[in-house]
């Protein structure tokens, strides 16, 4: 299941013809003709709270008006995802929610076809992942529990590996090409499994130029600025 905080995340889900299963609502500041409340009146699992209880209901710094708990999609998985995809994006070891949501709300905007979560990262499912994605979760397939020797057992592909120094610069690399753009965390980076990528799959090591000083980006602004990247190839290369 997925808990959507806040009306904006419960109304995208909505959009996409998604039902909740309950919903919870701030009796003292939601009014009987909110749409959400409109669209849910079937729904007999709805429930009116104070705002002290809301904000302890939530893991949000200010409590959501509204608070839904919805049907988790798929499950999809790695091995059954159609291939190769035209970008997939892979997460190693990104352990932040926000980031992980972030990145969900990014790779559904740019194009990507779906995110898996490799080992160490968090859960999409988290309540601050799922907030952060602002809607996209319910959009986008994420796989979860994929390992570096599972992306092995497809072809069609080749990997795209985001390094902190030493890597091409991005416009150097075709992204245009079917990718999948791997990410890893902003300490370790992608150390811990690049043996593996590297002994099965092409893999391609690009940086992201930065100022002196600087020594790495958030990886939720690494992977929207690669993304981004690759929409600009895809439209200024022409066709080979």
């Amino acid at each position: 299941m997925l808990v959507a905080e806040g009306e904006d995340v419960v109304q995208a889900a909505l959009d996409r013809g998604i039902q909740p299963i309950m919903l919870v609502v701030d009796e003292e500041r939601v009014q009987d003709d909110d749409p959400r409340l409109l669209a849910t009146a079937w729904l007999s699992e709805r429930y009116c709270a104070s705002t002290r209880l809301m904000a302890g209901a939530s893991s949000l710094a200010q409590p959501p008006r509204i608070i839904g708990v919805f049907p988790q999609s798929g499950p999809h998985h790695f091995r059954t995802v159609a291939m190769p995809p035209s970008l997939g994006v892979y997460l190693a070891g990104v352990a932040d929610p926000g980031n992980v949501g972030t990145l969900v709300r990014t790779s559904a905007a740019l194009g990507a076809d779906w995110l898996a979560l490799g080992p160490g990262s968090a859960d999409a499912a988290h309540p601050r992942a799922v907030r952060a994605a602002m809607g996209a979760t319910f959009a986008l397939p994420v796989l979860e529990g994929v390992k570096p020797e599972d992306l092995v057992t497809r072809e069609g592909f080749r990997v795209v590996a985001a390094v902190a120094h030493g890597g091409a610069m991005p416009w150097e690399v075709d992204l245009t090409q079917p990718t999948v753009l791997a990410l890893g965390a902003e300490r370790a980076g992608l150390d811990p499994i690049m043996d593996a990528l590297r002994d099965h799959l092409e893999v391609v090591e690009v940086t992201i130029p930065q100022g002196d000083g600087a020594e790495s980006l958030n990886v939720a602004a690494a992977g929207a600025a690669l993304m981004s990247e690759r929409i600009r190839q895809s439209i200024t290369m022409p066709p080979s």
